[in-house]
């Protein structure tokens, strides 16, 4: 599938979509695909009308899946980046699977051919993969479909989407196919039917637990849930016969790797084959490649069938999930030592307790969940065995020995906190692992006793007791004294545990009626902090609270369960429900001005121990193969940057005021507080007087050509956008659309954007708004808007698209009539202001709890980039000593500038990617990096043009720190360059960027002109006569690759300042600098 893309590893292929915003842009195509579509070359296989058709198809079954969510009031579905690739797969794919099975085994097998001859002599048996047989039908060959689905990535909602794939390509390509007899989901346990079904429900989509009643008519229709344990070869009283359901079946197989790896759960994956083997089948696991690694024939099996791997490795380390940290436990035969060690592991969830409590209103941007410590077993039966059982009174017997004797539990816990833990090398096991606590300057009685409150529910000292809640079957609570429980250990043989732990000396009791514990654990309210049971959490239950995990009974040949275990502690939810701990995302909390929490690292770690070394051992050697990183790999350090603002000179800016009125203008705040209520209408409705003529000079212009479906059997594909028919909708046409459901987008899409000031007219009046052709321009056939359709599905589909036409302009239009209403409010308020020290584009952090303020770039590096660490080190070191005074050596991709012209040193540049660092703010790209070298090498060699001006230069930062223009489309220009002449100012906005997919009419290429239209506003003018304003782009797309922009020649495009840089690499300095004097 990566041969497709010209790609051979998914890191380049991920790497054009990972900084790319999610959702939709303003012709309602994912900006995923626009971003794929930039930066792929020579696709033949996949060209760029194609790559949409599959995009149109992958956004409108995502509308569909959104619909029950916004009727809820709930945030609609925004892939990841991953989740867009495992759909746009899935397109291609099924796509080639129905038009040519032997085609797409004939390209598979080509490609295992290229895979055999690559490997050595000596490879591994397992890494030798079969051809498919071509003497067997190509079609019962190739329909399965495996996915390698880390916890936590949305699997569930992949599933949703590719039943609409699939359903779409039987039904649209599945020509002679027959019809689908019944659609299938397997899962492992009964619990986990329920839940998909309370998802199938919450979706829309029509589901049922199978009841073994006839369905007739409604065959395939409806999604039927079976536990996979109830198919049998011959009916029973609970089972049913896997032969009742053979036929054309889609079959989805959650937890696919059950059965995948032999042993009393082998018969089901023949059951998966047999239901599946005239239809087609969807497997979802993490952990596919541990199920099976045992058997030869199965891992050729899945080699050949996972059509997406996103494991954990590229979950993690893409910053989804949380961080983990593992408290090694080398010693578990000195009861002492057990005892310190446990000690610390419940002071590492106390922590983690304390800051969630102490830190409440800073961390809800985070939507972090109150923590909860589970301990977890390996036994998948029902029955407790000897070995899981000694474990979990073992952890009683140490929670009852913690809460009863204070002053010993005191003793240890100021002895974990101000010595530390060694190991037989000396070494501090707990080193910086409770920086919270120390700081929260508590007393080690006073952690003790606060300990005893957010863990135990309890105000002072009590003896545990281990309460059997014999209403609800496999529940035992546990409790201190009379108050509430704290704590429920979920396992099959209840009884025989109380009865264990009464033998072990602890209080017993029983209660006969209460709730279920264990599912109040989600419940807000729930005053439970520890959860003990077995296996059975790996499947089929969630939670966003497990921050603390100790492990029980952890086995050999359990490196499945261990992985499943370790996603159900790492799933996180994330600044904005972006999945992404919050040291991933620094570049977007500090584009918006945010800190994160102090201690918010401790929140997003998941804490690890375990009671026998052995167990500790297991776990850290399947994390290993699994290919985790360790944690704590990530070294941190700041590159310090030296300003060097001209002496005497002053450098002016354009901004908007940094407050009116008290209100900060950043983040559009003022405007919402002070400004006015525009009501969306026509465009002679608007409230401010310039909005009108604005609205009508530059109107929005949607394409609807490229979103077609088979546009490339017609040929449009590729048509100029001269030719294009053009035409709207008439009141005929919104006659028919359902204005309520537009409404309702439009609210939630105020409502995302955070637009309160802004009113919206009543549903009825958007039909109006949208019959008004003055503000929009629709490119689209006319038949596609005719009313003649021949048969009623015709015009059912041009309905479909009539109204999802609609929602684009209304969007658009809506965000372009409130845009303007801000800048006409903002217009008196903006000026020129001189550039400080404290100017965010002079890398100036504000000052933080604890911290100085300080100049300059927030580096992480993994700890084994060796190299790339002493490369930072060395830099930073420069720099600090002031002996920063030319380009350093570069290392790889990595790159530090000096321009003495720039008004900090050093620039950092980044070049390639898998990149080496995250660097923050955001390091220059390669088109940046060699305009900078350009303008360099030019003002070293041209030193006569220089002698009477005076050249600087400084990047500018991006959303919410930089300079930006509403009037191009909030562009944010790459550079500020400033070119003094006595006493005339030139300030020159200059961008490098790619111009391949920029449309004609994009705001971007005619900045030259609007940046002008700024300059002449008499206010401005006023101000300071002698600053005049300028705009090129620097591009080093080729000219052959512009020919959509209508040009065709360099000196035309530089008459619309659009600079060439690879076939004008000598002279387009010059040609700008040389434009800006004109």
């Amino acid at each position: 599938m990566l041969g497709l893309f010209n790609y051979s590893k998914f890191e380049e292929l991920a790497a054009l979509l990972k900084d790319t915003p999610e959702g939709l842009d303003e012709n309602n195509v994912s900006r995923f695909h626009v971003a794929l579509t930039a930066g792929l070359l020579n696709t033949t296989q996949l060209p760029t009308s194609l790559l949409l058709e599959y995009d149109g198809r992958i956004v409108a079954h995502t509308a569909q899946l959104n619909e029950q969510r916004l009727r809820r009031g709930e945030e609609p579905i925004r892939w990841k980046y991953f989740q867009y690739l495992t759909l746009l797969f899935t397109e291609i794919y099924l796509d080639r699977y129905f038009a040519d099975p032997e085609a797409l085994r004939a390209a598979l097998n080509a490609e295992l051919t290229k895979w055999a001859a690559a490997l050595p002599r000596d490879a591994a048996p397992a890494d030798k993969l079969p051809l498919f047989e071509e003497t067997d039908a190509a079609a019962r060959q190739l329909n399965k479909l495996a996915f390698s689905n880390a916890t936590g990535s949305g699997k569930t909602l992949l599933m949703h989407v590719h039943i609409a794939q699939y359903r779409w390509y039987l039904t649209e390509r599945g020509a002679g196919l027959r019809t689908l007899n019944r659609i299938i989901l397997l899962t492992p346990n009964e619990g986990l039917s329920v839940q998909h079904l309370r998802e199938f429900q919450a979706a829309g989509i029509e589901a049922e637990l199978f009841s073994g009643q006839a369905r007739g008519l409604f065959a395939g229709k409806a999604v039927e849930i079976i536990d996979i344990n109830k198919l049998r070869d011959s009916k029973g009283q609970k089972t049913v016969d896997v032969a009742s359901f053979l036929g054309n079946n889609l079959v989805l197989v959650d937890e696919g790797h059950r059965g995948a790896s032999g042993g009393a759960d082998s018969t089901w994956l023949e059951y998966r084959r047999q239901l599946s083997e005239e239809g087609f089948s969807f497997e979802y696991s993490a952990t596919f490649v541990q199920a099976v690694k045992a058997d030869v024939t199965l891992t050729s099996t899945y080699a050949r069938a996972i059509l997406f791997d996103y494991s954990y490795k590229y979950f993690y380390g893409d910053g989804f999930g949380k961080d983990y940290q593992i408290l090694n436990l080398p010693n578990d035969k000195d009861a002492e030592w057990l005892h310190t060690y446990l000690v610390a592991g419940l002071m590492a969830f106390y922590q983690q307790q304390y800051v969630w409590a102490e830190q409440g209103p800073a961390l809800r941007p985070y939507n972090l969940e109150k923590p909860l410590w589970i301990f977890v077993g390996g036994s998948v039966t029902a029955s407790l065995n000897r070995e899981e059982a000694s474990d979990m009174v073992r952890i009683l017997l140490f929670l009852s020995q913690y809460v009863s004797r204070r002053e010993d539990s005191i003793r240890r816990i100021h002895q974990i906190l101000h010595q530390g833990l060694l190991n037989s090398q000396g070494e501090d096991l707990l080193s910086n692992r409770f920086p919270a606590l120390l700081a929260s300057k508590l007393t080690a009685e006073q952690l003790f006793d606060d300990s005893l409150l957010r863990i135990f529910n309890a105000p002072s000292v009590g003896r545990l007791t281990v309460e059997n809640l014999r209403g609800i079957t496999g529940e035992i609570a546990l409790r201190l004294g009379d108050n509430p429980p704290f704590g429920v250990i979920n396992v099959g043989s209840d009884a025989a545990l109380v009865a264990l732990c009464s033998i072990a000396g602890l209080d017993t009791s029983e209660q006969e009626f209460s709730d279920s514990l264990f599912q109040q654990l989600n419940a807000p309210e729930s005053n439970v902090n520890l959860l003990m049971g077995s296996r059975k959490f790996t499947e089929g239950w969630s939670s966003w609270r497990v921050s603390t995990m100790g492990l029980l009974n952890i086995g050999q040949g359990e490196g499945a369960q261990i992985i499943q275990l370790f996603g159900r502690g790492v799933r996180l939810k994330g600044y904005k429900m972006g999945l992404k701990r919050s040291a991933a995302i620094r570049p977007v909390l500090h584009e918006q001005g945010l800190t994160p929490p102090t201690h918010l690292p401790l929140l997003e770690t998941l804490n690890i121990f375990g009671v026998r070394a052995t167990y500790m051992t297991k776990f850290q050697e399947y994390l290993e193969e699994e290919g985790m990183p360790k944690p704590g790999t990530q070294i941190s350090l700041v590159v310090p940057v030296r300003t060097n603002l001209p002496a005497g000179r002053s450098l002016f800016t354009l901004r908007l005021k940094r407050e009116i009125e008290g209100k900060r203008t950043d983040f559009g705040v003022a405007f919402r507080a002070l400004g006015p209520v525009p009501r969306l209408g026509p465009p002679a409705a608007a409230i401010a007087t310039a909005v009108p003529g604005l609205l009508t000079k530059n109107r929005i212009i949607l394409n609807w050509y490229p979103k077609l479906m088979g546009l490339r059997s017609k040929g449009l594909g590729e048509a100029s956008e001269a030719i294009l028919e053009t035409g709207h909708l008439t009141a005929r046409h919104t006659a028919f659309l359902d204005l309520d459901r537009l409404f309702f987008e439009l609210t939630r899409y105020k409502a995302e954007r955070g637009w309160s000031n802004l009113h919206l007219p009543a549903a009825a009046e958007l039909g109006t708004l949208l019959a008004d052709t003055s503000w929009y321009e629709l490119k689209i056939p006319k038949e596609e808007l005719a009313f003649d359709a021949k048969r009623s599905d015709d015009f059912g589909r041009r309905l479909r698209r009539w109204q999802e036409i609609a929602s684009a302009l209304l969007r658009s239009y809506t965000e372009r009539y409130y845009l303007l209403h801000k800048r006409a409010w903002e217009e008196p308020f903006l000026e020129y202001q001189p550039l400080k020290e404290d100017d965010p584009n002079l890398l100036a952090a504000a000052a933080t709890a604890g911290q100085a303020a300080t100049n300059g770039y927030r580096v992480q590096v993994d700890e084994k980039e060796k190299e790339a660490n002493d490369w930072f080190t060395e830099l930073r070191d420069s720099v600090k000593a002031d002996v920063f005074k030319k380009d350093k050596d570069p290392h790889r991709s990595l790159h530090a500038l000096h321009f003495i012209q720039h008004l900090y040193q050093p620039l950092l540049a980044l070049d390639s990617r898998p990149k080496l660092a995250d660097v923050t703010p955001v390091a220059l790209n390669k088109g940046e990096r060699e305009f900078v070298e350009d303008l360099r090498h030019y003002h070293q060699q041209h030193p006569e043009f220089f002698a009477d001006k005076e050249l600087y230069l400084l990047r500018n930062l991006s959303r919410g720190r930089g300079i930006g223009f509403f009037e191009a489309g909030n562009f944010y220009p790459d550079f500020l360059l400033w070119l003094q002449i006595g006493p005339v100012q030139h300030l020159v906005f200059v961008d490098p960027k790619g111009l391949r997919n920029l449309k004609l009419n994009d705001p971007k290429l005619s900045f030259y002109q609007t940046i002008k239209e700024i300059e002449s506003r008499p206010a401005l003018q006023t101000a300071n006569p002698n600053l005049h304003l300028h705009a090129f782009l620097v591009t080093a797309t080729r000219l052959t690759e512009l020919e959509h922009l209508g040009t065709a020649t360099p000196t035309e495009l530089a008459e619309r300042h659009i600079l060439l840089q690879e076939e004008c690499k000598d002279t387009y300095i010059e040609t700008m600098l040389n434009q800006v004097l004109t």
